[in-house]
């Protein structure tokens, strides 16, 4: 079983905020019933559960009422989310500590023919959704039903501010590496992040473009597989198109996403900035892209608050690779189908069948 994380000092709530916490839930009553009274009158509302409703206006209201040590109490960390989902499904877990802090967590056997390795989101900060074990599970099953058996392993990065940039690309190289040498052909390796996680598998790639002074080198004998990047957290900074989609329904919104952003980015040199905030890199920092990953997927919400710097972030990486794939998700928010899989809706939607497919399309 993963080892619960020790909670250090800097990261251990005070009274007061154990306090706040429960206060900032008060009002959450009242919030819910106007958000299901006005439903019906929103396109997002409409093309939502009830369920899906509730756990949308739940999420923004923690985040965008919690500090950064309340909300990692909250949703907690990797090892926890893992821990609980092996154990709800009655399997044991599947660990490889790759030193540095580094953890791989796999969803079952491992492989060496076919595997999909998850960077988890949360802003750098927490751990991932809830859902997200679940989610990916789904895929899995799915993908052996088409005759195509996929590993799925979860890789694990040290959460800011307990460390900073470049820590987690590094983590995730070695990751990478892991896979590699652990028999697995680059060419049969798919990436996959949401949010932050994203954002690390943008750094990733970054880092075989321009290495990171400290970050071991990875070479690869032939590009990756593919690269999916859910929901990518690639603005970062004060830019107007954060500005242009707010207000829709998204469980997150502008000062949150600002605030932690300085949380991650505040002590940083600016040359850090190019690997972390995507849309202020040089306009061809993604030059030879082609040559790191065979495919890449990019999917957004229509009403998610980062929509349009996603597409920007698309659209860039169209330029330097044409097998970019774009899946804009009508009246969809923040890492949406996790979301669906958090409250157990039926309805797919979209873009999960589209991922089934573009994932199984890039595996031999």
């Amino acid at each position: 079983m993963a080892a619960k994380a020790e909670v250090l000092p800097r990261n251990k709530l005070s009274v007061w905020e154990r306090t706040t916490m429960i206060l900032n839930l008060v009002p959450l009553p009242i919030v819910l019933t106007w958000a299901l009274v006005k439903s019906p009158f929103t396109d997002y509302g409409r093309s939502k559960s009830w369920k899906r409703i509730v756990i949308d206006r739940v999420t923004l209201w923690v985040v965008s009422h919690f500090n950064r040590r309340q909300t990692r109490a909250f949703f907690g960390e990797a090892s926890t989310t893992y821990s609980a989902y092996m154990k709800s499904k009655n399997i044991e877990p599947v660990i490889d500590d790759l030193g540095e802090d580094a953890t791989l967590f796999w969803l079952g056997p491992k492989r060496t023919d076919r595997v999909i390795l998850y960077v988890h989101g949360g802003a750098f900060l927490f751990g991932p959704i809830e859902s997200a074990p679940s989610y990916w599970s789904f895929v899995q099953e799915q993908l052996e039903k088409r005759g195509k058996p996929t590993a799925i392993a979860l890789a694990t990065y040290t959460l800011v501010p307990d460390a900073y940039f470049p820590v987690q690309i590094k983590q995730v190289v070695l990751a990478i590496q892991h896979l590699i040498k652990s028999g697995i052909k680059p060419e049969n390796i798919q990436l996959a992040g949401d949010s932050a996680g994203a954002n690390i598998l943008h750094g990733v790639i970054s880092h075989v473009l321009h290495p990171i002074e400290g970050v071991p080198k990875l070479t690869l004998s032939a590009p990756l597989a593919g690269v999916y990047m859910m929901s990518p957290w690639a603005t970062m900074g004060d830019d107007e198109i954060i500005y242009t989609n707010q207000h829709i329904g998204d469980m997150l919104d502008v000062p949150t996403g600002l605030y932690w952003a300085g949380k991650v980015l505040g002590p940083l040199p600016a040359s850090a900035l190019p690997y972390l905030n995507a849309n202020g890199a040089p306009p061809n920092w993604l030059e030879g892209v082609d040559k790191v990953v065979k495919r890449v997927l990019i999917s957004v919400g229509g009403a998610e608050v980062l929509r349009d710097a996603v597409i920007l972030y698309s659209k860039t990486f169209e330029k330097h690779h044409k097998d970019t794939t774009f899946f804009l998700q009508d009246n969809g928010i923040h890492i949406d189908p996790m979301l669906s899989f958090l409250v157990g809706d039926k309805d797919l939607g979209k873009l999960t069948p589209f991922v089934l497919d573009w994932l199984d399309k890039g595996l031999s």
